[in-house]
């Protein structure tokens, strides 16, 4: 069960981080939020050719790359599935939150003679702060060999979202002011 006190923040999230992003939107909130979900929620379900077109240099690895993102609940984090996703849902459209605490794990796996090999993973916490018009997004990299840049990541997540977008014919949101840190 969900409780409604800290959904979509976490309780304990730390304070450097790697990557920033500024944008603007004049979506109302509760479509914004929904919109990010449901582009998160499809981001669960890339398939490897998926990936690729995203990532185009990191196809010549020969890497099988797999998105696991969650959204929290206090010191928990969910995997954004079905289940999931109708909670927050109903829970957004009853009062949007002004954090959404994230952890995107990407998976990879070395491909040789038809055998997956795990490699190391990499563990990204993301928070989104919403305000009136502006939406800005921290990630932070917590552990692994950060083979995809934050910026990448950024720009799958807002790839998505527009995807969201498009099809609620909304135009799509742009990235105002990218910021990279090595904290």
């Amino acid at each position: 069960m969900i409780s409604k006190k800290t959904f979509g923040a976490c309780e304990i999230f730390l304070g450097a981080h790697y990557g920033a992003a500024r944008i603007e939107s004049n979506v109302p909130l509760t479509e914004l939020q929904e919109a990010i979900l449901n582009a998160l929620y499809n981001i669960n379900r890339l398939t490897g050719r998926a990936v690729r077109k995203y990532l185009p240099d990191m196809s010549e690895l020969n890497l099988e790359i797999i998105f696991e993102v969650g959204v929290a609940n206090g010191i928990s984090f969910y995997y954004i599935d079905d289940e999931t996703l109708e909670s927050f849902m109903e829970k957004i459209n009853r009062e949007s939150p002004h954090i959404l605490d994230l952890i995107c794990i990407i998976r990879y796996y070395k491909l040789r003679n038809g055998v997956r090999r795990a490699l190391r993973f990499d563990y990204y916490f993301m928070r989104f702060l919403f305000s009136s018009n502006t939406l800005e997004l921290k990630v932070f990299h917590e552990k692994g060999l950060q083979r995809i840049d934050v910026e990448d990541l950024i720009k799958i997540l807002v790839e998505n979202i527009n995807s969201e977008f498009a099809k609620r014919g909304i135009s799509p949101i742009k990235v105002k002011y990218p910021q990279s840190f090595n904290a």
